[in-house]
């Protein structure tokens, strides 16, 4: 809704200013007390889970549109910070207000996919190769199962490789 202030904008401007408040804030205050409402004075606080933590996005949560005015400088970082990390700017806001665990950046996000599905592939052809040893021994053609050798030396540690970086990604979800 606009409210077209005609002749009065610099005055109520200076009144909302005198008060510490914002024109919005003010014209809402000044309808309620025409109409004799009584608007909630209070900040409802957000509900916290057993763990102290509060929902980060519950799907009935209701949602309120929220107006901010911010110095230029801080309305760029908002929208460029909620982009790298792929949220709205609403989500962005909402994390940093219940003080939840931002993402990472989208960039991070993808790179660590990349590289786990890598990891993967290596953990598949390990495998592959453990088959084909265990063939070879159940076979005892030992021979030819000697060039598996190097490649099972290293493999604990592949493997442990491959461990930290899917928990590593776990973790950030």
């Amino acid at each position: 809704m606009t409210i077209d202030l005609r002749g009065i904008g610099d005055s109520v401007r200076a009144a909302a200013a005198c008060r510490g408040m914002g024109v919005a804030q003010l014209v809402r205050r000044a309808v309620v007390m025409s109409l004799d409402l009584h608007a909630p004075a209070t900040v409802v606080p957000m509900k916290q889970g057993s763990d102290g933590q509060t929902p980060d996005q519950a799907p009935t949560r209701e949602t309120a549109k929220l107006t901010l005015r911010l110095p230029q400088a801080h309305a760029d970082a908002l929208m460029l910070n909620a982009g790298a990390l792929g949220l709205s700017y609403g989500d962005y806001v909402a994390r940093l207000v219940a003080g939840s665990r931002l993402p990472q950046p989208v960039a991070e996000r993808q790179a660590d996919r990349a590289a786990l599905l890598a990891s993967n592939d290596r953990m598949a052809a390990l495998s592959t190769d453990l088959v084909a040893l265990v063939t070879l021994l159940r076979q005892a053609k030992v021979e030819q199962a000697r060039p598996y050798r190097d490649r099972l030396e290293t493999a604990d540690a592949e493997i442990r490789r491959h461990l930290d970086r899917a928990s590593a990604l776990i973790d950030r979800l």
